[in-house]
């Protein structure tokens, strides 16, 4: 699926435009505490983005993405993800306007969030903790703290504006410059003043927490339509996003926070959140991962899954990679080295997640259930430059790589060298891997052309080992219904 062609196409205009310019301290903000959350190519292009516009100048001239993917040396795709990423951590708006045969795009550039804003923000606070590490995030957040003034012993002597400064009468302006002062002080209503704008927090377009919920279960205890106020929700919306509270546990924890029946401490609720997390998921920091496979990306979005192999593309497309771990431990914790690897596959090696369920599901497979990295980083590394996006090319290029695979034993098994070793018959060692049903495809329509052979001939362990894949998959289905009903 070509979906760029319908988002973005290389003859695309776009212009640029800022409120401000990048200050010393924003340049610093933005490459020790932003590059680690969007990565080097997302700050490279929100830097190339800058440097169109020259000193004192907030607009651009018009050009097209066609010489910004030059410009980068990036494909239209990454470009487009790339620019996703400055737009969710607030660092770029972005508008459209259509015409006949293009469009144009005016981005805005937004300064980035001052320190103070950056460490107090329940999101990117956690989020860059858990990418650094405790010793690195200390030893950067200690670049921008500085010591408490001491205000004791001192005495403020600050002279006040009118204390320095007088006004004239009324009198002594002579009446013909009134009507220039006037003039001169009055703004063009299409234009604004260069400002620095104010400390935006991040924008959540998530709106299916069920508040309706939350606030049934706090009607028992407080006045809910009063406590939770938009400010309210906003802070609740961030935090369930980051420890992954449900209504009814975040209900607990709110009611845990209360000053009064309807005034709520928000700096306890924040403790709150955070204990609850360490005794649910321990000491490790939440980890920042893409949510399912993106919709543009997708083969079954609106269709009705007929066959197995599309029911599968379905499950891939609408399950997140955290969710499909889970589910292969039967809902058990996932361990912190299998989240950094799927955190690896979806930010380091820029792989959609569904396309990351099914690189997982069949190392984990075929590898007795176990994720080994370098095995994973070898094939991540070969999809990336391959530029797979849907799940249904991963899933080919997996089925390929596995008859190669299969086809290069069996020829080593065959040959003499394989059979006999220092003078005696080698054993046999093919390999029996635990395959998915997909992923036996080929093989199945083969064996389903000789019926008798197969029945004959099938290896009982083979048989045992299906059955097993497809009572997993029918446990993440249900899985599946059971958070949705939820």
């Amino acid at each position: 699926m070509e979906w760029h062609w319908k988002e973005l196409l290389p003859v695309d205009r776009l212009m640029i435009r800022a409120k401000d310019q990048l200050t010393v301290q924003d340049q610093r903000v933005l490459i020790l505490l932003y590059q680690p959350l969007i990565g080097a190519v997302a700050y490279s292009l929100y830097m190339t983005l800058w440097s169109e516009l020259e000193d004192d100048i907030y607009w651009s001239e018009e050009t097209t993405h066609r010489q910004l993917m030059i410009s980068m040396d990036l494909p239209l795709p990454q470009l487009f993800q790339e620019r996703k990423k400055l737009e969710a951590i607030g660092l770029l708006k972005t508008y459209k306007k259509k015409q006949d045969d293009y469009s144009t795009y005016l981005y805005e550039l937004q300064p980035p969030m001052s320190p103070q804003a950056f460490f107090t923000n329940d999101v990117l606070s956690v989020y860059l903790y858990n990418r650094l590490g405790k010793t690195k995030y200390r030893q950067i957040r200690e670049r921008f703290l500085i010591d408490k003034l001491d205000e004791a012993g001192y005495e403020e002597v600050t002279y006040a504006f009118d204390e320095v400064f007088t006004s004239l009468s009324h009198s002594e302006i002579a009446t013909h410059h009134q009507s220039e002062l006037i003039e001169a002080l009055e703004i063009d209503p299409n234009k604004e003043v260069v400002q620095r704008g104010q400390e935006q927090d991040l924008l959540f377009a998530d709106h299916s927490y069920d508040f309706q919920l939350l606030e049934s279960d706090l009607g028992t205890f407080s006045n809910a339509k009063k406590l939770l106020t938009v400010e309210i929700k906003k802070v609740i919306i961030r935090l369930a996003f980051v420890y992954r509270i449900e209504p009814l546990e975040m209900s607990r924890l709110i009611q845990q926070a209360l000053l009064h029946d309807d005034e709520l401490n928000v700096e306890e609720l924040r403790k709150r959140a955070q204990e609850w997390y360490k005794i649910e998921y321990g000491n490790e920091p939440p980890t920042l991962g893409l949510k399912t496979h993106p919709l543009e990306h997708r083969e079954m979005s609106g269709k009705v899954p007929q066959t197995e192999e599309e029911k599968m593309i379905s499950l891939y497309e609408t399950t997140s990679p955290l969710d499909l771990l889970e589910s292969r431990s039967d809902g058990a914790k996932v361990p912190l080295a299998d989240v950094k690897i799927i955190e690896s596959l979806l930010l380091d090696y820029q792989l959609m997640p569904g396309v990351v369920n099914v690189l997982i599901d069949s190392v984990l497979i075929r590898n007795d259930m176990k994720l080994t990295k370098a095995l994973i980083d070898k094939i991540a590394g070969h999809w990336s430059r391959k530029n797979i996006k849907t799940v249904k090319e991963a899933m080919e290029l997996a089925r390929i790589e596995y008859q190669k695979n299969t086809a290069y034993q069996q020829s080593k098994n065959d040959s003499p060298v394989g059979k006999v070793e220092k003078g005696r018959p080698k054993k046999s060692s093919v390999r029996k891997d635990k395959l998915p049903k997909w992923l036996l495809k080929e093989q199945e329509e083969k064996s389903s052309a000789t019926p008798s052979d197969n029945n004959n001939n099938q290896d009982p362990k083979l048989a045992q080992e299906k059955e097993k894949i497809k009572k997993m998959m029918e446990q993440l289905k249900q899985n599946k219904v059971l958070k949705e009903e939820d």
